[in-house]
């Protein structure tokens, strides 16, 4: 760790799925970058074009592939397996998209992050429903990001719910929800509204951003509602 920077993983929201990891040594990993496709306009701004070392894509959907926006000098992570970026460990699961019958075949790989002690899941568009074998790889969770919304258009409130349950994170942050100048009204996505009144414990972040350190984690889970990070909402508008 270079001398001068705290022991803290920062991690900040742009919205959707889309999260910077910052670990102590300043190695940069982002995850699904958004983008519209040509019949699909679900977004209003173009991704922020910000810094970072890797990207990770969970799966080939338009809202999670904006590869276009990466720095040119970034990586890219699509596949399963263990990698190493300095001083972050990621651990890419592979296992099926969730929704409609149509998708039940569709590749997701979610990711597993660690750095400073602290342990992130992204699961991408994942199901619920994992099998033995992912089950094991992906092990503990501090931080779950879990794709929660009130159309339940990828995972109803239960099977949300359920693996929170299996998991026992500390953190839980929604993501895949509807965002006031970040979605278009065509998004077929609502916010998570009814969702958090069923949860016991939320917290509203007033920042894009939060400072993980082991220490700071809440000793029983919680939910943490972020506020999209401000580059993404200033972001070059997009017209229909």
């Amino acid at each position: 760790m270079a001398q001068g920077r705290l022991a803290i993983v920062r991690l900040t929201y742009f919205g959707h799925c889309a999260f910077r990891w910052e670990t102590p040594s300043g190695v940069t990993v982002i995850a699904d970058p958004y983008r519209n496709a040509a019949d699909r306009y679900w977004f209003t701004r173009l991704f922020p074009q910000v810094r970072y070392d890797l990207g990770l894509i969970t799966h080939a959907h338009f809202d999670h592939d904006a590869v276009d926006r990466l720095p040119e000098a970034a990586s890219v992570l699509r596949m399963p397996g263990d990698f190493a970026a300095g001083d972050i460990r990621i651990r890419g699961v592979r296992d099926l998209h969730s929704g409609a019958s149509r998708l039940r075949d569709f590749p997701n790989v979610m990711f597993r992050l660690e750095s400073n002690g602290v342990r992130f899941l992204h699961i991408g568009d994942n199901r619920v429903e994992w099998p033995a074998d992912v089950a094991q790889a992906v092990g503990d969770v501090d931080v779950l990001l879990v794709t929660v919304d009130d159309s339940s258009h990828l995972l109803t409130y239960e099977q949300v719910d359920s693996l929170v349950e299996r998991l026992q994170p500390r953190v839980v942050i929604p993501m895949h929800y509807a965002i006031p100048g970040l979605h278009s009204s065509e998004c077929e996505l609502l916010p998570p509204g009814g969702w958090l009144k069923r949860q016991p414990e939320v917290r509203r972040l007033q920042a894009d951003r939060f400072e993980f350190t082991e220490r700071n984690l809440p000793a029983q889970t919680e939910v943490w509602l972020f506020q999209p990070a401000s580059a993404s909402l200033s972001a070059p508008e997009i017209r229909r």
